[in-house]
């Protein structure tokens, strides 16, 4: 096969793979489910389609109030996507969210495709079409590139404005009004969406830059500096106007709200519990490896190959006429990474902040391979390359297909797959795994309720998006929020609970799912995402109610009655134990307690009720060892250093007694127990003007 009939049958399959691809993900894109963040930013698109089509005289879009604004930091985002998702939905047939969605998968096609045509500019339609399969069977990235509206929109905006302002440049010094106007419109569209792009605006000056040392200095070519600082100043400028038109906060105030837009956002105040290495940990704490370790552990090795091999194909051609375009592409991928280390920045959900870099990533991924396979002269060596990079692809290829549509959820197998994981890192944060219960549900139990005339309650922990999935059902039909903790705490029928807000603890024992009460559940390789659980009777909202009223027997007779129906639930266990704990019932509360810690010995509750009861039996020093267990799990916890100082006093431990009653003295309610027991110490140690002090306190309170 000659030279040029080559090049055109990777041409052709370039074309091929890029309409497959196009196509799969619109289709795929019906199956994902409605994401956290999308009820409040299709509200936020609504509301800026309200205050444009005013002329801002409707300013609905600036309320602070929390049902529309929860974080308080909406308005720092621009509306794009928001808005042309509420623009399509007006004339779409298909459902809200299915349309977003398609959106969405279209904006992810858009990332792969512009990824694919600046692949090209370096290495060829060869480089083109290995970025494009890179890019589509990378199931991170793929899962988001379905439903989620923030990221996704704007890398697709980010790499389209790399492209676009590059082709600008490299036209100089005689570029056409489309060039200027390309440029201009994909950076005005990436401010548009997150106020980041205006970083687009620096690196435009940074390829200039480059570009001009480089073709200067080592490709010795002239270059008119004056037109390079023309095309720069007009695309730059026009680029930041264009930013603002669909932003209301811009319009507001073009200079200054965009720069606060952009402090607030580089020092991001909401700090979310993220699981990590097998500890929960807010991420404003979380350590410095957390995001080169989150990309390494969640993309496949074909990713991570290729970017080794980069460098390879970085000495091969650095004296290529494209070496700034080689360059650039490498600071586009490695500047965001080390600014947002190097700020310490507060990131979470994996590394799904920064995917607008994995573009660029795919890019040099791709050249790597292509670097392989063009390594070698030998023909069957370059056929070698090719089936070596098939065969890597076949390991996501594999998890996409088998666990389509919960692509995001994807490990590799330095922390064991999904399977190992599975409650040491976070899996399906976005919620996706809701949708598949949901439409079981449908199915199954929503014809049998709507039939009745009986009020239903139905819960969930994720109860915003729980909303949207069922706008219009009848009025005997009730949709509350509830957190998994308080589950026995509220009357409800069906509970709709998600991975994202269960302990970690409950999801590691499965506790959480009761053989006898679960309908239904979202698995990946037999790990739950999510699941239905029909409670079997309201019994323990009757017994709690009696408790209210002090009615102590007929609260145990009720507890009795539920526990004869779900004989599992550790919450109920631990609370009828604590009820015979009262009554000084030891025995009766053994059996109990001790079951619901058997159950689920990380429940600090059980742990709790516990080592209230080896206290009693004067089992001390393993009341000890419960107590402090509850503390290293929830250091906030008063009121167990109260009783941990009670046990070490018992125990003749008088300073490690005295320091626990110190902090719980920080409890008012605590207060004088503890002064009365540290003047008790104190008088023991001998120390009898501290203990009358202590006596004094107590007796003031």
């Amino acid at each position: 096969m000659t030279q040029l009939k080559k090049e055109n049958l990777v041409q052709q399959l370039f074309i091929i793979s890029l309409w497959i691809v196009a196509i799969l993900m619109i289709s795929m894109s019906f199956w994902y489910g409605i994401t956290g963040d999308e009820p409040g930013l299709n509200n936020y698109g609504k509301a800026i389609w309200r205050y444009l089509s005013s002329f801002g005289a409707d300013e609905f879009v600036f309320s602070k109030d929390p049902s529309f604004d929860s974080n308080q930091n909406i308005n720092y985002y621009g509306g794009l996507f928001e808005l042309l998702s509420v623009v399509v939905n007006k004339i779409s047939p298909l459902e809200e969210f299915t349309t977003r969605h398609i959106l969405n998968a279209c904006c992810g096609f858009l990332c792969i495709l512009y990824s694919a045509r600046t692949a090209k500019l370096l290495g060829g339609h060869l480089a083109g079409l290995f970025t494009i399969w890179l890019m589509f069977l990378a199931p991170f990235f793929l899962g988001n590139a379905m439903n989620n509206p923030k990221d996704i929109p704007f890398a697709a905006t980010y790499i389209m404005s790399i492209y676009y302002s590059m082709r600008l440049i490299h036209r100089l010094p005689n570029p056409n009004k489309l060039d200027y106007l390309w440029a201009i419109l994909c950076i005005g569209a990436a401010i548009n969406i997150r106020v980041g792009g205006i970083l687009l605006i620096a690196y435009l000056f940074a390829y200039a830059g480059l570009y001009y040392i480089v073709n200067t200095m080592i490709q010795k070519e002239k270059i008119a500096l004056g037109s390079l600082l023309k095309a720069v100043f007009i695309t730059s400028i026009l680029g930041y106007i264009a930013g603002l038109l669909l932003w209301p906060y811009a319009l507001e105030d073009p200079i200054n709200n965009p720069l606060t837009a952009l402090s607030e956002m580089s020092n991001f105040k909401t700090s979310l519990a993220q699981l990590f290495e097998g500890e929960k940990v807010f991420s404003a704490d979380l350590p410095s490896h957390f995001l080169p370790k989150s990309f390494f552990i969640t993309n496949p090795y074909v990713i991570h190959v290729g970017l080794f091999f980069s460098l390879l194909y970085l000495w091969f051609h650095r004296k290529s006429k494209q070496l700034s375009v080689l360059l650039f592409i490498f600071f586009t991928a490695l500047f965001p990474i080390a600014y947002i280390l190097y700020g310490k920045s507060n990131i979470y959900h994996v590394w799904r902040h920064e995917l607008f870099v994995f573009p660029s990533i795919a890019i040099l991924a791709s050249l790597g391979w292509q670097s392989i396979v063009s390594f070698f002269e030998n023909k069957k060596l370059k056929l070698a390359g090719f089936a070596l990079l098939a065969i890597f692809l076949l390991e996501p290829l594999y998890f996409v297909a088998s666990t389509f549509p919960q692509t995001i959820t994807y490990y590799n197998a330095t922390v064991g797959g999904v399977q190992g994981a599975y409650g040491d890192y976070e899996v399906d944060f976005y919620y996706n795994g809701l949708k598949e219960c949901v439409d079981w549900f449908k199915k199954n139990e929503l014809p049998k309720l709507e039939a009745s005339n009986d009020t239903v309650r139905i819960v969930s922990n994720a109860n915003h998006i729980m909303q949207e999935y069922f706008p219009k059902r009848k009025g005997n039909i009730i949709i509350e929020y509830i957190r998994y903790p308080e589950r026995n705490q509220k009357a409800w029928d069906y509970a709709f609970f998600h991975i994202a807000l269960i302990p970690q603890n409950e999801l590691k024992s499965r506790n959480w799912l009761p053989p006898s009460t679960t309908l239904y559940e979202t698995k990946v390789f037999d790990k739950t995402l999510c699941a239905i659980l029909k409670k079997p009777s309201n019994d323990d909202i009757k017994a709690q109610n009696f408790l209210k009223n002090n009615q102590i027997d007929s609260a145990i007779v009720y507890y009795k009655k539920y526990l004869s129906k779900d004989a599992q639930n550790a919450s109920v266990l631990s609370s009828l134990g604590n009820l015979y704990l009262q009554l000084g019932q030891q025995n009766d509360a053994a059996s109990y307690i001790e079951k619901s810690y058997q159950l689920d010995p990380n429940n600090i509750e059980s742990a709790h009720y516990l080592g209230m009861l080896r206290m009693q039996q004067g089992k001390l020093a393993e009341a000890q060892t419960l107590f402090t267990k509850v503390i290293q799990a929830n250091p906030n916890a008063i009121t167990e250093y109260y009783f941990l100082g009670m046990c070490q006093a018992q125990m003749n431990q008088l300073d490690a007694a005295i320091s626990n009653l110190n902090t719980a003295s920080q409890e008012p309610s605590l207060q004088q127990a503890c002064y009365k027991l540290m003047g008790d110490i104190y008088m023991q140690k001998g120390n009898v003007e501290q203990a009358n002090k202590l006596y004094q306190a107590a007796s003031l309170k």
